[in-house]
This record gives C-alpha cells, sequence and structure tokens, in this order.
C-alpha cells in the first residue's frame, strides 16, 4: 500500500501538537515494519537542506513555498498526480481531491474554534469554519483522537460510520538531557522543588487563570516555582513574576528531564481535542493535575481533576498534589502505567487498519 501523510504541519514555525502527531504517527508506521507499506510524505517546496529529512520516508515536495500550497489546498486545487492507495489529511488543511484521486482520510484534532469562539482569531474562526465544512462535505473518512471530538462531528450531521476514533501515543520524546535541563533551570533561578505546564501560549491553555491559582497559594506561602514552557502563539503574555517563570519553547530532551525532575505537571486549558502534554508528563512520572474537559486523561486513574474555569479549585488541587507526598508517589506509578498503553506503533496499526478498509 502507497500511503500518503500529508505533512505539511511540519513546516510551520510552531507545529504544536498537531505536528507531534505528524511525527508520531510516522515512527509509528516506520515500526510496523510492514512491507507492504509505502510511506510517502507530502509536503510544500523544501528548503535546502531539508530538516524533514530525519522523518526517515520519501518526501514528495510541490514546487510552491508553504503559504502559497496552503492557499492552493484551501481552494481544492492540488496539480501533483497522486499515485497513491490512501492519502492521510493530518488535520483539516490538505488536498481533499474533489471526488478525485485515491480514497482519503482526515484527522480532525478538535472543533475548539466552535466550543470557544472568543478564545480564537477573527481570521482563524473563518477559516477553521471554510475547511472544516470542506472536510465535512467530502467523502474522506474521519479520524479524531478523542470520544468526545467524535460526538460534536456526529451532532455536525457527519454519519456515525465514517468516523473513528483513535487515541495518540506517548512514546515519541528522546532520553532526557539532565545536562541541559540542569543550566536551563540555574539560568532561570530554580534551585529547588518546581512544577510546570507545558503549552503553546494561546488563551484557550488557560494560563491567566493558572496563574491566578498559583497567586492564591503564593499568598498562602504554600506554592512552588511554576515553570512555563512553550512557544508564543496570539494574544497577550501571560502575567508572570519571580515565581512564575516562562522559559520558552525548549527542545523535546530538555522538556523530558523537566517531566522527570517536576514535583508536579498542571494542564488546564478550557477546551482540547485530546491534550497530549499531561500524557507526555505522565510518560516520564510526573504527577498531574488537568483540567476534566481535556480527554486524554478521561480514564487516568489517581490525577487531580479540575474544572478550568474555577481559579480556586486549581490551586486547591495543587496544594493537594504538593502536600501530599504518598498520593503523588502513587500517582507516578499510575501515570507510568496508564501512558504505557498509548504507544504510537499501535496507534499507526489501528490507522493502517482502517485505511486497508477504505
Amino acid at each position: 500500500m502507497r500511503l500518503g501523510i500529508v505533512a505539511e504541519q511540519l513546516r510551520q514555525e510552531v507545529p504544536g501538537g498537531i505536528g507531534t502527531y505528524v511525527r508520531g504517527l510516522i515512527r509509528g508506521l516506520l515500526d510496523l515494519d510492514d512491507a507492504d507499506l509505502e510511506v510517502i510524505g507530502i509536503t510544500s517546496r523544501a528548503p535546502r537542506p531539508d530538516p524533514l529529512s530525519s522523518l526517515g520516508v520519501e518526501l514528495r515536495t510541490s514546487v510552491f513555498p508553504h503559504r502559497l500550497q496552503m492557499a492552493l489546498w484551501d481552494r481544492g486545487i492540488d496539480s501533483r498526480r497522486q499515485d497513491l492507495d490512501v492519502l492521510h489529511l493530518t488535520s483539516i488543511a490538505g488536498p481533499l481531491g474533489g471526488g478525485h484521486g485515491p480514497p482519503r482520510s482526515v484527522m480532525v484534532h478538535d472543533l475548539g474554534w466552535r466550543l470557544n469562539p472568543e478564545l480564537t482569531t477573527r481570521r482563524g474562526f473563518r477559516w477553521h469554519e471554510a475547511a472544516w465544512s470542506r472536510v465535512r462535505g467530502s467523502s474522506a473518512a474521519l479520524i479524531t483522537p478523542s470520544v468526545d471530538v467524535a460526538e460534536l462531528l456526529i451532532a455536525d450531521g457527519v454519519a456515525r460510520d465514517r468516523v473513528t476514533v483513535i487515541a495518540e501515543g506517548s512514546d515519541h520524546l528522546p532520553p532526557a538531557d539532565h545536562r541541559a535541563m540542569s543550566r536551563l533551570l540555574e539560568g532561570l533561578g530554580v534551585h529547588g522543588p518546581f512544577l510546570l505546564t507545558v503549552s503553546t501560549l494561546e488563551p484557550r491553555k488557560n494560563l491567566t487563570r493558572l496563574l491566578e491559582a498559583h497567586r492564591l497559594l503564593e499568598a498562602d506561602g504554600r506554592s512552588l516555582p511554576l515553570l512555563i514552557v512553550g512557544p508564543a502563539g496570539w494574544g497577550e503574555a501571560p502575567p508572570t513574576s519571580q515565581s512564575a517563570l516562562l522559559a520558552g519553547r525548549q527542545p523535546d530532551a530538555v522538556l523530558a528531564g523537566l517531566y522527570e525532575a517536576c514535583a508536579g505537571f498542571v494542564y488546564v486549558p478550557v477546551t482540547e481535542g485530546f491534550g497530549l502534554p499531561p500524557l507526555e508528563a505522565m510518560a516520564h512520572g510526573a504527577p498531574v493535575v488537568v483540567s476534566g474537559t481535556t480527554p486524554s486523561t478521561k480514564t487516568a486513574p489517581d490525577c487531580w481533576r479540575v474544572d478550568p474555569t474555577d481559579v480556586a479549585e486549581i490551586a486547591e488541587a495543587l496544594a493537594e498534589m504538593c502536600g501530599d507526598e504518598p498520593a503523588r508517589d502513587r500517582a507516578r506509578r499510575s501515570g507510568l502505567a496508564f501512558a504505557a498503553s498509548h504507544r504510537w506503533q499501535e496507534v499507526a496499526q489501528r490507522h493502517v487498519d482502517l485505511w486497508r478498509s477504505l
């Protein structure tokens, strides 16, 4: 089976969670070691040298740069002949084919722009609505990372038998670089236990309420320093302090080290299609405070779930996690076991099973 994977998200300056899904899925497909499977990455024009050559698959690049290629796909234009058996769009952006070419599948990560339109830009809302309308009206099979998203698609008129739920993996980070992590903490003035949150800095990640909760604990003398890791997105920067520190985007090996070293991880987005960071944290042994709206950890035992709109509840959960060592130990052990059930090779196999049915 000749399989095309749209890897265009990896051309973005901030690939985000979708980029992690693309890399994890491709790695999982290669780990299957299936002689009948040929994986081809579909992208816009490549720079020289092409950083995506590290993906380990054949790359089929167009003559158009990223922005122009995206605009052409938005208009239903794809000038390349697709001699593929299946083409998989890794988000709602990509060539749908207009009924021509190979069978297609689309990963629909979320409908967050509809659930909380105030947390996205007007331009972003218009683009997502138009892209989702094209996907919904196509014949493509739809994949979602959670039952929550699947039910939203079905409520929006998509036939239930057109939707397949496939959760994402947790085993994509490299071994921790503890030396580089220690240099980062030293430079930030963090010399003891700390809390960690990881996300793109944008309104739907709810960092303003998280920082309010952290200040409540600080006023009570119960807080640890909070390290905020992630690239800038859009909107105003969160109001940091001497005990709430922006660390910016970090290499994956440093991120793995931070997960392993932190006293606890907190992730409280208002809305989420899946939510990879808390699953990553569990995979590296961190106890987790997470919003009850985050699908990736809804069935995980021994984590602290909170209402992301309730600042006092977030603060209390952080205080409980920091103050109860036996509970933290239970959370570490059960989190490791839960994350171990989310492997990209198994995710890839479920995708392959669907593609062979198309």
